[in-house]
């Protein structure tokens, strides 16, 4: 069910879609030639009837979606009921619980790169703070927290929680009074939402100290699931709202250009994928939208089998859908 291969560059993009859209470009190939890899739709929620492709750059091997919704179709594209905006609500205990103790290793990681027990802790894309409240859980009692997150709901969760919390697009938003502030940022599943990633990680730098240390994390085109799922429904894809789509080489050549030493390059678990491409694969189907409600991060069913199936592949391949890099910002 591949999608035939299509023009990178449309001269009236527009003229096929209900959301106004814009011509992507890869980010690092001019010219390169790309081919349309998948294609699909907004099976999550419906925001839109549109379908997209899914184009890999012929020269490095991004992915990226042609065309993306335009900035006048942000709103659209992410309604009210947006799971970032509003993760704890509805949450099982059980899997909260387990959530938070992979959340834990990665603070515990967190604390041997940054020994400054009064250190400036800063994550992009907060949403309504629960990886915040995680930090300050089981990091330094005195590390002293801060957010940045688009939307006004979420960030005033987070702000009713005590953290210091900045609201607006953080590729536009006005950073001021923060440069060389930090000495660990986070921004786990916000590269792949970016239009202008670069811009995104040069603002990065320009709060944190020198020798900061940037903890990323991004769907990475590897797993099990992905392999699967590739042709449309893979739940990594997130049409239309990730717009790049990374992997262990591209995403660590996007930092080193950038002004970053990596420092790690690993996989970790991610079972919210699987789940999310059995949903896409049921909705897509008359006979299967009645099953698609079940296919939900909440559901303590579909959840275990799909850590199950993370379980076996990162103890058999050391590879997931889910890739994370620590990268320190090079000292001037």
């Amino acid at each position: 069910m591949t999608a035939p291969p299509v023009d990178a560059s449309p001269t009236d993009p527009n003229s096929r879609f209900a959301l106004p859209v814009e011509v992507a470009r890869c980010l690092f190939c001019d010219s390169a030639p790309a081919r349309a890899t998948a294609s699909g739709r907004d099976f999550e929620y419906a925001s839109t009837p549109d379908t997209f492709d899914l184009m890999r750059c012929g020269g490095c091997g991004l992915v990226f979606i042609q065309p993306r919704p335009a900035p006048a179709a942000m709103s659209t594209i992410y309604p009210s009921n947006y799971y970032a905006y509003n993760e704890e609500e509805g949450e099982k205990p059980f899997v909260k619980f387990f959530r938070d103790r992979m959340e834990k290793i990665k603070v515990d990681r967190w604390r041997k790169l940054v020994a400054d027990d009064r250190a400036g802790i800063l994550d992009v894309g907060c949403g309504d703070g629960r990886l915040l409240e995680i930090i300050r859980r089981f990091g330094p009692q005195d590390w002293r927290i801060a957010g940045i997150e688009i939307s006004a709901k979420a960030a005033a969760s987070s702000r009713s929680k005590g953290f210091e919390i900045r609201t607006g697009d953080f590729e536009d938003l006005e950073t001021a009074g923060w440069e060389e502030r930090f000495q660990l940022a986070l921004m786990h599943h916000v590269i792949e939402h970016l239009r202008e990633p670069r811009v995104a990680l040069r603002k990065v730098a320009r709060m944190l100290k020198p020798g900061g240390v940037f903890s990323v994390e991004t769907p990475d085109l590897r797993g099990w699931d992905y392999g699967l799922f590739r042709d449309r429904y893979w739940g990594g894809y997130h049409i239309p709202r990730h717009f790049y789509l990374f992997d262990s080489e591209t995403l660590p050549r996007l930092l080193r250009e950038e002004g970053f030493e990596i420092l790690s390059v690993r996989s970790i678990p991610s079972p919210a994928f699987w789940v999310h491409s059995w949903h896409n694969w049921f909705i897509d189907r008359p006979w299967g939208k009645r099953f698609a409600p079940y296919c939900q991060p909440q559901n303590l069913f579909a959840i275990g089998i799909a850590t199950l199936l993370e379980a076996i592949q990162l103890a058999t391949r050391r590879q997931s859908s889910n890739l994370q890099v620590l990268a320190r910002k090079i000292s001037a």
